[in-house]
């Protein structure tokens, strides 16, 4: 064996410890080599700066050099490589442009994450739902209002202005228990007409008086409602009952409006008073003309949902006062859809001597004890009664797929079939609603470029590629819009024939929408009680409705939870929801028109397609950008307050973040979304503070001043003994 390899090594190795050697004393050479720096601090700061600038100038240059000296890489598949390759060795293809928008795997941006939809989701369990029979309730009755010893004016006005003939069953059970002058507690479906049940003997009552009702009479009748659009629609209900009785006048006030055009109002007269609790009120300890030493009925609508938004203690404060001006000689009324633990003690508060009415087949007495000891605040013996003609559905959708879901199955419902769908979606918080507004409404309705779509084997006609898209009609409704806003949205999506209202919960409750066919729960409502309220606005009156709930593969248990209260879904499969995709895409505008698109030919690819579309919207528009991180923070933060009894559903321990993150059409990762969500708050700094004065912050005033002078520090020595004052004498500074 030779000595040649041997000797070589060690050579190098040689060669190499020198290097390092040389190396490692050049560098300390190299520092002892640095010009010292003398003068002023002034004059060193400025030297260091010019020596650093050279250096790095000297640096740049040296890279550039070795740039233009280092051989270009051959890319794989390339031409120059191809060559290479023996002639019985396949070419390798390169990969379509086309094809990045579809591929499985991710990739980064910059501090962009590029994640596929359908790779690291759980998997989604099978759900068995129990067929379980539902609390039936018999919406209309035989009786007629004709029938009823009603006003012959009010009368007619029903049947022939308002096509109302028949009575439903709880107007029918509420009518003549409110005409004896007894406090009732009402408890009946949604849409089953409970505004009319206390409205008409009002008005009848009001329209048989021997002395004809005048404006400067004062209020008669007070209806507290929880929201601001209940208010408008009970008002509306009032105004066309009083079409045959003139000489009544009806009234509403209610937070957002400006309090000298009510208190004008309330000047005037106003006969039939329905508010807010807190605007009501506010007038009640703020304005002497309103009178309420004729009112005869105090009328709680929506009980259930004024206790949940914390008026309790308002409605307490209005009772006290009408109490001391006008006495207990009065009918109170209470309705709800639910009788909850809150409601009986609502019920305590304000009823005496009451008749209990509930319209459902279980219905019975109820007493404040059966509420004892019920977490979810349900009472003991009240089942939940649905309309009968209501469809319930529920679709399992991983975190990651949940947006584009929802925007095939908009697209589906309200814009690719001929008879287009009137959709209601909740979502839970407000900045959740901004941004699926946003973000649809750009995606959605832009006017579409003229576009090149093309297929494998032919390229489509350009009439398709040229022709007018119908826009689809998207409508917001929260708590945090202007009062002028809420009031357009409310009405105009009222008035439409189709489109989509994306809303919280504020629209849950009470509010009559025409033709509404889905409900949408995008995301889980938690309590029963919600979810009931939300189904009730659609199949109300006895007509068609459907209703679907988005849970993801962890919130399974949630079907068994809804299914103990007698409450049967049906599956969707996501997929049949996805494939419509697949139609969907060809309507979308393309972004850039200089591009050949190639059409995606399965769901998986579809969904990619518009998952990118959504991102690169989103990575577009910095505002757009900015409502979308501030929805994924509001989404987690409004994740951690589900009741506690429903913790093991909702739990945040299943929560993935980044998956979240991407159903927000966000790239950046959970980390880096703080700084986002947060831009664009310093904007609300003059903003009025509507709050306990007393709360407010002050950041001028506490801001730290270094000028300011120091409090002498002091030592105090007090003795259990004495008076607890402090004396000049025991400071010592």
């Amino acid at each position: 064996m030779s000595s040649e390899p041997y000797d070589t090594m060690e050579d190098d190795g040689l060669d190499l410890s020198l290097n390092l050697n040389i190396t490692s004393s050049s560098r300390q050479a190299g520092k002892r080599d640095r010009p010292k720096v003398k003068g002023t601090r002034k004059e060193r700061i400025k030297q260091r700066k010019q020596i650093k600038f050279h250096l790095q100038k000297e640096k740049e240059s040296t890279a550039e050099q070795e740039a233009q000296h280092k051989p270009e890489k051959r890319r794989k598949g390339s031409a120059a490589d191809a060559e290479e390759n023996d002639d019985d060795s396949p070419p390798r293809k390169l990969a379509k442009k086309d094809d990045v928008a579809f591929r499985a795997g991710a990739k980064k941006a910059g501090s962009d994450v590029i994640s596929s939809l359908f790779r690291h989701n759980p998997e989604i369990p099978a759900v068995k739902s129990k067929g379980v029979k539902g609390v039936k309730e018999d919406l209309f009755a035989s009786t007629k209002f004709s029938d009823l010893p009603l006003h012959p004016h009010l009368i007619s006005n029903l049947e022939e202005k308002m096509k109302l003939a028949t009575m439903t069953r709880v107007q029918q059970m509420s009518i003549p228990v409110i005409l004896r002058e007894k406090d009732v507690l009402i408890k009946s479906q949604t849409g089953s007409g409970k505004t009319l049940a206390y409205a008409v003997p009002i008005v009848h009552t009001l329209a048989s008086l021997p002395r004809k009702v005048q404006r400067m009479n004062g209020s008669y009748a007070l209806v507290i409602v929880p929201t601001r659009e209940l208010a408008m629609q009970s008002y509306d209900t009032f105004q066309k009952l009083l079409q045959s009785c003139v000489w009544i006048v009806a009234g509403c006030l209610m937070g957002g409006e400006k309090r000298n055009k009510e208190k004008a109002r309330i000047r005037k007269g106003i006969n039939i008073l329905v508010s807010t609790p807190g605007r009501l009120l506010d007038h009640l300890q703020h304005t002497d003309c309103l009178t309420l030493h004729k009112v005869q009925w105090l009328v709680l609508d929506e009980a259930d949902r004024l206790l949940e938004l914390g008026y309790e203690k308002d409605i307490a404060q209005i009772v006290s006062i009408l109490n001391e001006r006008r006495g207990e000689q009065r009918q109170t009324i209470l309705l709800s859809a639910t009788l909850t633990a809150g409601v009986e003690r609502l019920a305590g508060m304000t009823l005496k001597d009451h008749e209990s009415i509930d319209a459902s087949e279980e219905g019975g007495e109820h007493s404040p004890a059966d509420s004892v000891g019920r977490t979810d605040g349900d009472t003991k013996n009240s089942m939940f009664s649905l309309p009968e003609k209501l469809r319930q559905q529920f679709v399992m959708v991983p975190c990651k797929l949940r947006l584009v879901t929802l925007a095939a199955f908009v697209l589906w419902k309200c814009k690719m079939q001929p008879q287009k769908s009137k959709m209601v979606v909740f979502l839970n918080t407000q900045d959740s609603v901004e941004f699926h507004h946003q973000l649809f409404t750009q995606v959605f309705n832009r006017h579409p470029a003229k576009q090149n779509l093309c297929d494998e084997d032919h390229l489509l006609k350009s009439s398709r590629d040229t022709k007018q898209i119908q826009a689809l009609d998207l409508f917001k409704l929260h708590g945090d819009m202007a009062q002028k806003e809420r009031t357009q949205a409310f009405q105009e999506f009222t008035a439409a024939s189709s489109g989509v209202l994306l809303c919280t919960d504020v629209a849950a409750r009470g509010l009559h929408l025409p033709r509404v066919d889905w409900i949408v729960q995008y995301t889980t409502p938690g309590a029963t009680v919600d979810y009931i309220h939300r189904v009730g606005r659609t199949a109300r009156a006895g007509k068609q409705g459907n209703a679907l709930l988005f849970l993801m593969p962890s919130e399974a248990g949630y079907v068994q939870e809804l299914n103990k209260q007698k409450i049967s879904l049906s599956e969707v499969p996501m997929k049949d929801i996805l494939m419509i995709l697949l139609r969907a895409i060809h309507d979308l505008p393309q972004q850039n028109r200089d591009t050949t698109r190639q059409m995606p030919r399965t769901y998986e690819e579809a969904s990619t397609f518009m998952q990118d579309r959504f991102e690169e919207s989103v990575l577009r528009d910095e505002s757009l950008q900015t409502l979308a991180a501030k929805g994924y923070q509001s989404f987690v933060r409004a994740y951690a307050t589900y009741p506690s009894h429903l913790k093991d559903i909702f739990s945040m321990k299943d929560l993935h973040l980044g998956h979240v993150a991407k159903s927000f059409a966000l790239r950046k990762a959970p980390s880096n979304l703080l700084g986002a969500a947060n831009r664009g708050r310093s904007k609300s700094k003059g903003r009025k503070w509507d709050g306990n004065p007393r709360l407010k912050f002050d950041a001028d005033k506490t801001k730290f001043n270094r000028f300011q002078k120091k409090r002498p520090l002091s030592s105090v020595t007090v003795s259990e003994f004495g008076s607890g004052l402090v004396s000049k004498k025991s400071i010592t500074a």
